[in-house]
């Protein structure tokens, strides 16, 4: 289908072919009813995780943590850095101690490896003041 018809099909210019139809709902997983009507759900089949993968919230309190020894290897170390950067570190950081983890719903063991955790960021600020333009874009 050319993104002219496509264009025609949105402005409501020309109506699909029943073929059209079909083939966004093959394609597309959307719900063919509601294609037509505007009622029901807009896709067939909700959502799934993928199989394996577990959606875990953060716990605000440890990224909050995490967030702060951030902060005070860079300050410890003599690094000042822009809030985005900041930000990228904390989360980087945070994945990295539930990464670590045996049992990252365990709040005792992700405590427990706070130390851990403050050790390997000191050990890779050191190395990139080191050897400073390893990892950045060259001009």
């Amino acid at each position: 289908m050319s993104a002219n018809s496509l264009a025609r099909y949105e402005r409501g210019e020309r109506e699909p072919s029943a073929s059209v139809v079909a083939a966004y709902g093959s394609n597309f997983g959307v719900n063919v009813s509601w294609l037509l009507t505007g009622e029901g759900e807009i896709f067939s089949e909700p959502l799934k995780p993928q199989s394996g993968s577990i959606i875990r919230k953060i716990d605000q309190a440890l990224f909050k943590q995490v967030g702060r020894l951030v902060i005070k290897v860079h300050r410890d170390e003599g690094v000042k850095l822009p809030a985005d950067a900041l930000l990228d570190q904390q989360s980087s950081a945070y994945n990295a101690l539930i990464e670590r983890a045996d049992n990252p719903s365990d709040t005792e063991e992700l405590l427990s490896l706070i130390p851990w955790l403050e050790a390997r960021l000191r050990k890779s600020l050191k190395a990139t003041t080191v050897a400073p333009g390893i990892g950045k874009n060259q001009a």
